[in-house]
């Protein structure tokens, strides 16, 4: 089985693949992209836990798919190398979290990072989920700890262009945000395959 991790984003075969009976949302929303995200959950038996994404916010279906039946993994950093934001349609372009992306890409050049949440899954599907309030929800695989101050100096640069920047650091199968850890005072909240835990240190 190919490798796969939370965010990634995977193309099936055909609705029948899912484990679960869709929604009338659902069901629409998956049709026109046959596109699902994967869920922070332990993969068994072959079966991924995936989410299925809606036009809006509230909108999210929990199912699984068998890896047997994915057509296309779609990682969050493929879409940064290939810089897909330059392919969006012009009507696209003047929404702040996808307008943000060529300087951000500037601000996170010696990063490894990718584009995740709604941004992400319209950059690879073309599907309009992105919406003017949208966050830029972003994920990182750090070489080495970032300090607190670096920390906030980084998110202080990534939220100046009218989006709010969502980092999400990525530590092997689970992820923290940064702005929470930057402005932590004792511990902060990583989430994990299973249930989120509290701890003090998120980089070890």
């Amino acid at each position: 089985m190919v490798e796969i991790h939370p965010h990634d984003l995977l193309k099936i075969d055909s609705v029948a693949s899912l484990t679960d009976g869709l929604s009338d949302w659902a069901d629409k929303s998956f049709l026109e992209s046959l596109t699902v995200v994967v869920r922070r959950s332990p993969i068994v038996d072959n079966q991924i836990p995936v989410g299925i994404r809606g036009m809006k916010r509230e909108q999210r279906f929990a199912t699984f798919v068998n890896s047997e039946n994915v057509v296309r993994v779609i990682t969050p950093y493929e879409l940064v190398k290939g810089k897909c934001w330059v392919n969006v349609s012009s009507d696209r372009q003047d929404i702040p979290a996808i307008k943000a992306l060529p300087v951000v890409s500037k601000i996170l050049k010696d990063f490894k990072w990718g584009i995740s949440g709604s941004v992400g899954f319209e950059l690879a599907t073309a599907t309009k989920t992105s919406k003017m309030t949208s966050d830029l929800d972003l994920v990182w695989l750090p070489q080495e700890p970032l300090s607190k101050e670096s920390a906030k100096n980084l998110l202080k640069k990534l939220n100046q262009f009218g989006v709010h920047v969502d980092l999400q650091v990525i530590r092997n199968n689970n992820g923290f945000s940064l702005e929470e850890y930057a402005n932590s005072g004792s511990t902060i909240m990583m989430k994990t395959l299973g249930d989120p835990i509290l701890v003090k240190n998120p980089w070890i």
